[in-house]
C-alpha cells in the first residue's frame, strides 16, 4: 500500500501480509430451517518504509506513530445466522439473517490521535457493534456441472465506543463446479465485494477507509474425501476501484476443509 503525505511531503509505503482462519458450524433444525455460527482468527503483519517525493528512503522522526514494523493477531467478531432453504425441482434456494458479535478487538480514533501526535492503530479486529446480516443464495445442477450464486450483506448500523462505524459490505459470489476425474473436481466462479466509508464520529476522514470495489476470478480444486473435502482455491482481482488509498494484491488463496 503506498500513501503519500502531503503535509509531510512524503510516501508511506507499507506491505502487509494478512492471514485469516474460518471456522463454520451448520446444524439443521428440520422443515428446511438451521442456525449458523461461523468465527473467525486473524493475523496481520505489516511492514513499513518512507520515502521522499523523488522515492528515496528516508528516516522520519517519530514516524512508528502513524506506521510501524508490526505482527498483529486477534479474534474477528462471529457471526451467527439463521437459515431457511428449500429445494424446487432442480433448483435449491436458501435465505439466511443474523447479527455480527462485537468480540474483535477495537481501536481509538487513529485520525484524532495522529493530529494530536499520538501513537496510533489504524488495524481494527472487529467493528465494535452488532451489525445485522442478510444473504440469499440459490443452486442448480446442469448435468455434471454444479451452478450456485449467492448475495451476503452485511449493514452496520450504529457506531462503537470510539466513534466508529464501519462501511457497508456486500459480497456476491458466483460458482460452478464438476467432476474431473474420479475424486477430483475443478470449481471457477466470480467474486464481487463492494465496501463504503467508514466514519468516525459522523465524519469520513481523508485517509481513511473511502470504499472500494473488487471484481475477482476464482479458480479451485477440491478432492473429495469420503463425506469430506479438502480445497485450494486462488482468487485474482480483474478490477479493483478504490475511492481512498489504493492497496494492490496479487491474489488471495484459501485452503479449505469441509
Amino acid at each position: 500500500m503506498e500513501a503519500h503525505d502531503e503535509h509531510a511531503a512524503i510516501w508511506h509505503v507499507q506491505n502487509f501480509t494478512m492471514a485469516e482462519t474460518t471456522a463454520a458450524v451448520a446444524r439443521g433444525l428440520g422443515g428446511g430451517f438451521g442456525v449458523e455460527a461461523v468465527a473467525f482468527l486473524r493475523h496481520v503483519d505489516t511492514r513499513i518504509r518512507f520515502e521522499d517525493l523523488e522515492r528515496r528512503p528516508i528516516v522520519v522522526p517519530n514516524g512508528d506513530i502513524h506506521h510501524r514494523n508490526e505482527t498483529l493477531a486477534g479474534a474477528g467478531d462471529p457471526w451467527l445466522t439463521a437459515v431457511a432453504g428449500r429445494r424446487m425441482g432442480a433448483w435449491s434456494g436458501a435465505v439466511r439473517a443474523g447479527v455480527t458479535i462485537p468480540l474483535g478487538r477495537t481501536e481509538e480514533n487513529p485520525f484524532e490521535l495522529g493530529r494530536r501526535g499520538l501513537s496510533h492503530q489504524h488495524i481494527q479486529f472487529g467493528t465494535g457493534t452488532w451489525d445485522p446480516l442478510a444473504g440469499a443464495g440459490v443452486g442448480r445442477r446442469f448435468g455434471e456441472v454444479a451452478t450456485s450464486a449467492s448475495v451476503l450483506a452485511r449493514l452496520p448500523v450504529s457506531e462503537n465506543g470510539h466513534g466508529y462505524r464501519a462501511g457497508r459490505r456486500l459480497a456476491v459470489t458466483t460458482t460452478a463446479d464438476r467432476r474431473i476425474s474420479g475424486p477430483w473436481r475443478v470449481q471457477a466462479g466470480l467474486d464481487y465485494g463492494h465496501e463504503t466509508a467508514e466514519t468516525w464520529s459522523g465524519r469520513i476522514e481523508e485517509e481513511g477507509n473511502l470504499g472500494r470495489s473488487d471484481l475477482l476470478l476464482s479458480v479451485g480444486i477440491a478432492r473429495l474425501l469420503g463425506s469430506r473435502a479438502l480445497t485450494v482455491t486462488a482468487k485474482v482481482p480483474l478490477r479493483t476501484r478504490s475511492n481512498g488509498v489504493q492497496i494492490d494484491y496479487p491474489a488471495i488463496v484459501v485452503l479449505g476443509w469441509q
